[in-house]
């Protein structure tokens, strides 16, 4: 007989919080003649995790010990998600249980279904203690999931004593996975420059282009002054082009940043549209008519040829590579709400709920009465399980869509859910 979703509950916290008598009892009176391991193993809730699951995420050493060495469980058994009770023990950043699942036979080198190890959870949280006990137990510094390496996760979370450790243990700064941007250019975009001097200190290159991106003309681009002297001087070439076709001297002017500007102008080719090759005429000529034209027509031809390969890319399914040119795209113009729309899409098939509400909230801001662009929100609350803000979205789009059946549909499903309190 399955357990209902109260016993589920009870069950869940008695591990969660170490009540070792609670637990056991309440095995017992669910066990129906199929022993103890299988009624632990047959205990699960709705994302696959059993009361092994909730005893190392909670920090709770004694019940794992009880689980592991008494009721024989694996120690290596996965939810839904391809978690293991290492991958959660060492998320919630908990040593002694992810030290004891180690010594009793956890595997640090399994993946879950989207490819991270417990060591991206690691880099991830920024626990250097946790970190270290990884590493020495042989988890693997470069290993790839669907959302990057272990050194992308600690860059992107600005975690700098993670990312000086992995680099210590030879983490590779220039190794991408699915083309997401660099750690280089991560740390660029969020602006963090300890982990950018980190980086580029070990040997990271600062002329690897991704997501569109050049780090020195997105440096340019942002005013960043220091990022891009420090770029020069790391080797980074200033004649570099981004896929809307211009240089970091461009991009730097159209942001009006003198500074850089100054930088840059000595160091780069003359651009034979400039009639005037001085400083002066760069800053004069990339705010006249002329040359707005002339980028526009680049910028759309960038735009195009990027949406064309990113719809080309869905249609087989890649939704990575998708979602790269689809990003190629977004640099060359940011305010296309249809690009941030088939981005959260990726995401939303990808099952990443938080992701795809992200690029949906951004379309919805740069075309608020367009229908779809609420039916994304409404499609990742849905994923993160939060059925009331979905049915929220879905009547938003269904008031400026009344006719839609797909989306009156879409609405009446997450009330239901909402209702059932699934």
């Amino acid at each position: 007989m399955a357990a209902s979703e109260d016993e589920i509950t009870r069950f869940r916290e008695a591990a969660l919080n170490g009540d070792l008598n609670l637990l056991e009892q309440l095995a017992t009176e669910l066990d129906n003649g199929e022993g103890l391991s299988n009624t632990f193993t047959r205990v699960k809730d709705e994302e696959g995790r059993t009361a092994l699951h909730f005893a190392a995420g909670g920090g709770q050493k004694h019940v794992c010990d009880y689980l592991i060495n008494h009721v024989k469980l694996d120690v290596n058994m996965k939810d839904a998600n391809g978690d293991t009770p290492l991958h959660l023990a060492v998320l919630f950043e908990n040593f002694p249980t992810s030290m004891y699942l180690i010594e009793n036979g956890a595997n640090v080198l399994l993946s879950a279904l989207k490819g991270y190890s417990p060591l991206h959870c690691a880099a991830e949280t920024g626990n250097t203690q946790i970190l270290g006990l990884l590493i020495s137990n042989g988890a693997e510094i470069d290993s790839v999931s669907d959302s990057g390496t272990p050194l992308q996760w600690a860059a992107a979370k600005g975690k700098k004593e993670a990312v000086q450790i992995l680099l210590d243990h030879n983490a590779d700064p220039n190794k991408v996975a699915y083309d997401l941007y660099t750690p280089l250019l991560t740390t660029i975009l969020a602006e963090d420059v300890e982990c950018f001097e980190l980086l580029l200190k070990a040997g990271a290159d600062p002329n690897i282009h991704t997501c569109g991106l050049t780090p020195l003309g997105y440096s340019a681009s942002r005013g960043m002054t220091k990022i891009v002297k420090c770029l020069l001087e790391a080797g980074a070439d200033p004649n570099a082009i981004d896929t809307s076709g211009l240089t970091p001297l461009e991009r730097a002017a159209l942001c009006g940043d003198h500074e850089s500007v100054g930088i840059l102008f000595p160091l780069t080719s003359r651009i034979q549209s400039f009639p005037d090759w001085s400083i002066g005429g760069v800053m004069k000529h990339i705010s006249s008519e002329e040359a707005g034209a002339q980028i526009e027509v680049t910028m759309k031809e960038a735009l195009q040829l990027s949406k064309s390969k990113g719809d080309e890319a869905f249609k087989k399914k890649d939704y990575i590579n998708a979602m790269f040119w689809y990003g190629e795209a977004k640099s060359a113009n940011p305010n296309d709400a249809t690009l941030y729309s088939n981005i959260s899409l990726c995401w939303a098939i990808l099952n990443e709920g938080d992701l795809a509400l992200s690029e949906a909230l951004d379309c919805v801001r740069l075309r608020p009465d367009w229908p779809k662009a609420h039916c994304s929100i409404g499609a990742a609350y849905k994923i993160l399980k939060n059925y009331s803000m979905a049915a929220e979205a879905f009547l938003e789009a269904l008031k400026l869509d009344p006719e839609n059946k797909e989306i009156e549909s879409a609405y009446q499903e997450a009330v239901k859910l909402e209702s059932a309190g699934t």
